[in-house]
């Protein structure tokens, strides 16, 4: 049957597959590789499929239903995220009326809060991993039948069992990018146009924040081998004109044995593509941080969060996630000659003005090549979102609520010492604390200068960081 996959119209840039479902002050746009995985599983089941990501085509919800229209889907796949489902919602019901195509939601927000999501206008959840889900449910001749899905039927709520995780993870085809638009990918800090690579998912660690472990990949890790992450490069290579790649892993240096066999296999296999990862400050040392740059990696976007000790053990980034040994990761790093990107958060249980700006402080003395300051978001199904709830430190009226008018991540909770208002003033801060620096200013221009690719993405985010800084 004909299925389509859908990451809906929003506002500009907007990445509902992120870890902050927000459009950032400093300008991205990102596959919506998950829903490549699924439109991948389909084609290869024999069905006739269409990925469509509307915000990366710039098309509007009209220009998205005649798409849908002129292909005549049975189901319609459709992404989603707790900023946007009550947009989602509405285009859902409009998607049934004019197409009669059956609704199918994925993401975090769906997997959370199914029900107040079905009730948004979607006819099924998948919840959880989906890959599998979707042919599954095209197949079925009676939905009860059907593991990790939930969906109404009359005035009852139907929640079948969550479906298993994948074991094997080398089992599932390459994403179907072929239907996107792979060079309206980009990042300031990447070589674009880029896209993603999964070398595996879950993650072992237990933050309180982070959607993804605890509501879709697990609290565990799933390799895919190095054999099949090499061989997926090397296609990408042959067939696409990216000029690099994210492995969009939580950590892809989880585990030291991995990561080694993988940068050693891409230096034997001659891979030769610029690569990015996300690193945590407890899963690197010298060695892994060599082998990385041998095999290719020049960017690491690392989780430092807090300049706070307290705060780290507030969030549960584990007990060796400390800032001495954050200072030691960033030496590794940099001695490696790998660029290093920090992100920190504000907001975590315990945070005061004054831990803010010993975070800032921090950020300052690390002096990293990138920085990205956001308020924490607490999303439907985290431990962090129900710690706030309990405690009445919630103040939203809806989802739509948690981004503001221009698109950025806002506050939607404030403790009794610390207010949204000057969570809001204290990230605008910290931009220009860090950026403004006269230090910085010249690294940067000596950065830019010898690297053409990057000044010019350096322009398109400079321009929206000013403006938010600005505000």
């Amino acid at each position: 049957m004909n299925i389509a996959f859908l990451n809906p119209p929003f506002r500009g840039t907007f990445n509902r597959e992120v870890r902050f479902q927000a459009v950032s002050p400093q300008k991205a746009l990102h596959p919506p590789i998950m829903l490549g995985y699924a439109t991948a599983v389909c084609r290869d089941a024999g069905h006739k499929v269409d990925l469509i990501d509307s915000p990366a085509l710039e098309i509007n919800a009209e220009e998205t239903m005649a798409r849908l229209m002129k292909f005549k889907p049975a189901y319609v796949v459709m992404l989603t995220s707790t900023a946007s489902v009550i947009s989602d919602g509405k285009l859902a019901k409009e998607i049934a009326k004019k197409t009669g195509a059956k609704t199918i939601v994925v993401g975090n927000h769906a997997t959370a809060v199914p029900e107040d999501t079905i009730e948004r206008g979607f006819d099924i959840v998948a919840r959880g991993e989906y890959d599998l889900t979707i042919n599954k449910i095209a197949n079925a001749k009676n939905f009860e039948t059907v593991e990790g899905i939930s969906f109404k039927k009359g005035k009852r709520f139907i929640h079948n069992k969550h479906a298993p995780l994948i074991k094997n993870l080398d089992d599932l085809p390459f994403p179907a990018i072929e239907f996107l638009p792979n060079d309206q990918y980009y990042s300031a800090i990447y070589k674009n146009p880029f896209t993603f690579v999964l070398a595996g998912r879950g993650c072992p660690h237990q933050c309180i924040y982070c959607a993804g472990p605890q509501l879709m990949s697990g609290r565990g890790y799933r390799f895919r081998s190095p054999e099949n992450i090499v061989k997926e490069l090397k296609h990408l290579k042959k067939n696409y004109k990216f000029k690099s790649v994210l492995f969009n892993d939580d950590t892809l240096n989880v585990n030291k044995k991995h990561i080694l066999e993988l940068c050693d296999l891409m230096v034997k296999e001659k891979v030769n593509m610029p690569w990015g990862a996300y690193s945590r400050v407890d899963s690197v040392d010298r060695e892994i941080a060599q082998a990385m740059k041998k095999a290719g990696c020049f960017l690491v976007k690392v989780g430092y969060e807090s300049g706070s000790d307290e705060l780290l053990k507030s969030m549960k980034k584990g007990a060796r996630a400390t800032t001495d040994k954050a200072r030691e990761a960033t030496k590794h790093f940099k001695e490696a000659g790998i660029q290093i990107h920090g992100t920190f958060v504000f907001g975590m249980p315990g945070e005061t003005v004054e831990t803010i700006k010993k975070t800032i402080n921090f950020a300052k003395e690390l002096d990293l090549d990138f920085v990205q300051f956001s308020v924490a978001q607490p999303y439907p199904g985290t431990e962090f979102y129900k710690y706030l709830e309990d405690k009445g430190y919630l103040h939203f009226k809806d989802w739509a609520d948690y981004l503001d008018n221009c698109g950025c991540i806002k506050p939607i909770f404030e403790y009794p010492n610390l207010s949204m208002k000057e969570m809001e003033h204290w990230i605008r801060q910290a931009y220009r604390e860090y950026y403004l620096r006269p230090h910085y200013i010249l690294k940067a221009l000596k950065q830019r200068l010898t690297n053409w690719n990057l000044m010019k993405t350096s322009f398109r985010s400079a321009k929206s960081l000013i403006q938010y800084i600005r505000a």
